[in-house]
Order: structure tokens, then C-alpha cells, then sequence
């Protein structure tokens, strides 16, 4: 793995003389930069380039060859002159004779044309992130197939623009990579999920290259991602052990932002459950890899925040003094890593996560008891006190809602039914 550095040293173009300039490489850097919201160039050229790939596979015959030439004549220069179908002349050749004489005539428009425009499209796609809102545009993966399908038929010519496609998905990824691990603020709303957004990026860059041969890339690409993931899953324990430790405001803000972005923690968490089993062979019986060890921190600490949760919602949920507003916030958490678990399907999900999901069942349902029961004990009791009967009342409803949202309908039912009774004995409607 190579090591970058952190900024500009430029006494080596001091020490090193400047290269010929017919050695000069261009590099994606140098590609002109139009505005973020515009669409991808060459869209005409990836379209051609995949109905191209289409017809140069299976049994080529003279009228395939009519068709590519068809196909070609809207991309073809000035000076180029029109193409000649080689292929009536050649019938009963061998297909790689025939293909081989197809692509003679063509291949100017091809390298010249073709491949430079899919070279564009690819890297506006993949690396600037653009898209045409208004027109279905041509899956990059399959548009990374047909480009290097292209080149291979060509016998390498064109292969420099395959190359500046995973040199910018490969700068670009390491760049994203830096930059998202680098940022230490608290997680705010939308934090998670733009993490996860960022992971999924990453997945499209890894199936493009792996469709272009990335080889060293592709290796890269996925060093970042699995860099990335690690990070996202310490920012999201960070978060919630912050309120765990301080029950304060400011920590309840960020703890209720990350477990808000449910979805996203669950993208976050399979990315690292795949990056565990791709790397299982770097496992021992005293070390513990990185990538599980970040999923075990943050399931530690997403059982203590579960721990502190029904500590504060038991006391609620008892009558205790409690605003409201935060006892509902108090409950979004439950339900949220009640959702985290019950929706983080993968064949290598830790048995730790099924323990903290039916953890949760149990105790939420055990909360509904305890509730139904001071309701009903408080309505009974003389003298009665009509207003800590509808702050049960209230905290009882919206426990009802989070058991509802966990499946729990016979425990629904019967929290229910109580609240029925005491809301008629208070004089208030359902």
C-alpha cells in the first residue's frame, strides 16, 4: 500500500528535470470541469459503445457489419472517410478473421471517438457524480464492460483511456476517503446517512473496476471503502457512548441524530460485515481485526445505550418527572435500535445482535406491564390524582405506538385495554 503525502513539496521539481513533453501523461485532473449540475458528456458515445460491444459478440455476418457501420456513421470525423464493409467478401472465413477486417476500417472512429467519449462519460459518472435527471443514462457498470470488451477486441489500442478511467475512480476514492475520515465534528442530522451514500458510491466504483481490470485500483478502492466503514461505525459509537456518559443535551442531540438514520447504520453495518468475511483469513485467536472490532465497540455500546434508555423510560414510565418531549425522544432511540436489529439481515450478523433485539422485546414489553399497572393503581387510589393519571395516560399511548411499531400485538392489545378504561374514567376520549 502506498503512502501519499499530506501536502505540496515542490523541492522536487526543483531536484528533478522536467520530462520531455512527449512523455507527459494526461491525467483526469486535467479533464475540463463544467458545472456540478450539468449532465454527463459523452451520453451519444456510451450508447453507441454499448450497442456496439452487442453486436461484435456471437456470430458476425455481413449484415451485422452493415449494422455496426450504421451504427457508426453518426460519430464519424470529417476526414475519416466512410467506412467499407469487408465482410460479404469474407463469408465462410473464420469469425476472428472476419471480425478482425471489421474493426480495420473502424477502429479510428473507435479510439478517436468511442472511447474518449466513454472515457468522459465514466469519469463524470463515477468520479464528479453527475446524472441526467431527464433521460435514463446507461449503467456505468455495464458501459465499463463494453469499454474494456472494446479495447480487448481492439488488441489494446484505446487501453489509455480505460487507464485514465481507473487512475480518476482510484485518485478520486482515495481523495473521498481522506477527507469524510478526516471530519471530527459531532454527527448532526443527515451525518450517517451521508456516510452511507459515500459507502454505496464506493460499491459502484468497486464493480466498475472490477469490470475494468482495476487490478492495483480495484485493491485500493477497497482498502478505502473498508477504511471508511470502520470510521463510520466508531463515529456512530462515539455518538451514542456520548450520552451513555453525560446525559446531557447536547449529548442526547447527537445520540437521537445517528440512531435516527437508522437505514443508514444498516448499509454502514453490511458493508463491514462484507469487508469481515472477504478478510477472514486475517483473523487469529489473539488478535482481533479491525473491521470486527469496530462492529463489536459498537455493539457494546449500543447495549449500555439500551441499558441507560429503559433506566430512564422505567422511571418515566413509573410517573416520575420526566418532559414529555424527551420521553418520547427516549423511546424514538428504542425503536430505532429495535429496527437496526431486526432489519440487519446478513449471513454473518453476530449473535449479539439477535441478544440486543429480543433484549429490547423483552424489556419494552415488561415497560407496557409496568405502565398498564401504575395506571390502573393510581386510578384506584384515594385520594386520586387526576394529573399524574394523564401523564401515565400519555406516556401509555406512545408506549403502545413504539410495541405496535415492534410487532408486539398481544402486548399492544393489552396496554390497550387499560388505556381505554382509564381514559373513560378521565373524561377524555381516545
Amino acid at each position: 500500500m502506498a503512502f501519499w503525502p499530506t501536502k505540496y513539496d515542490d523541492s522536487r521539481r526543483r531536484r528533478t528535470p522536467p520530462l520531455p513533453p512527449q512523455a507527459l501523461v494526461r491525467t483526469p485532473a486535467e479533464t475540463p470541469v463544467t458545472p456540478a449540475d450539468s449532465p454527463p458528456r459523452g451520453t451519444a458515445e456510451a450508447r453507441t459503445v454499448l450497442r456496439l460491444a452487442q453486436l461484435l459478440r456471437g456470430t458476425i455476418t455481413p449484415l451485422r457489419g452493415d449494422a455496426v457501420l450504421e451504427l457508426l456513421e453518426p460519430h464519424r470525423p470529417r476526414l475519416v472517410p466512410k467506412p467499407v464493409n469487408p465482410l460479404p467478401a469474407m463469408v465462410g472465413k473464420p469469425p476472428g478473421q472476419m471480425i478482425d477486417a471489421l474493426l480495420r476500417p473502424i477502429g479510428q472512429i473507435v479510439t478517436d471517438v468511442l472511447l474518449p467519449g466513454v472515457r468522459d462519460h465514466l469519469i463524470d459518472r463515477l468520479v464528479t457524480g453527475r446524472t441526467d435527471h431527464e433521460e435514463s443514462l446507461p449503467g456505468a457498470v455495464d458501459l465499463a464492460e463494453a469499454m474494456r470488451a472494446l479495447v480487448s477486441r481492439m488488441r489494446g489500442a484505446g487501453k489509455g483511456h480505460l487507464q485514465a478511467v481507473i487512475a480518476a475512480i482510484e485518485t478520486d476514492a482515495r481523495a473521498t476517503a481522506d477527507t469524510l475520515t478526516r471530519d471530527s465534528r459531532p454527527i448532526d442530522v443527515g451525518g450517517i446517512d451521508r456516510l452511507a451514500r459515500a459507502l454505496l458510491r464506493f460499491e459502484v466504483r468497486r464493480m466498475a473496476l472490477e469490470a475494468l481490470g482495476g487490478g492495483s485500483a480495484l485493491q485500493d478502492v477497497v482498502y478505502q471503502s473498508r477504511r471508511l466503514a470502520r470510521y463510520s461505525l466508531r463515529r456512530a459509537t462515539e455518538a451514542i457512548e456520548g450520552f451513555v456518559a453525560d446525559r446531557g443535551l447536547k449529548t442526547l442531540h447527537a445520540s437521537l441524530a445517528t440512531l435516527a438514520q437508522a437505514d443508514g447504520l444498516i448499509v454502514i453495518a453490511l458493508r463491514n460485515l462484507d469487508d469481515q468475511e472477504e478478510t477472514k483469513e486475517e483473523s487469529g485467536p489473539f488478535v482481533e481485526p479491525a473491521d470486527r472490532k469496530a462492529m463489536n465497540d459498537w455493539l457494546s455500546a449500543a447495549w449500555r445505550l439500551s441499558d441507560t434508555l429503559f433506566d430512564l423510560v422505567g422511571k418515566a414510565a413509573a410517573g416520575g418527572e420526566l418532559d414529555d418531549l424527551l420521553f418520547a425522544a427516549l423511546l424514538r432511540q428504542l425503536r430505532s435500535l429495535h429496527h437496526f436489529c431486526a432489519d440487519l439481515t446478513h449471513a454473518g450478523r453476530p449473535a449479539a445482535v439477535d441478544t440486543l433485539k429480543q433484549r429490547l422485546v423483552e424489556r419494552c414489553d415488561a415497560l407496557a406491564r409496568q405502565t398498564g399497572e401504575r395506571l390502573v393503581e393510581v386510578l384506584l387510589a384515594k385520594p386520586a390524582d387526576p394529573a399524574l393519571a394523564r401523564r401515565l395516560l400519555a406516556r401509555g399511548r406512545l408506549l403502545a405506538q413504539l410495541l405496535y411499531d415492534m410487532n408486539r400485538d398481544e402486548a399492544v392489545e393489552e396496554l390497550a385495554l387499560r388505556i381505554v378504561v382509564a381514559a373513560e374514567a378521565l373524561g377524555e376520549g381516545r
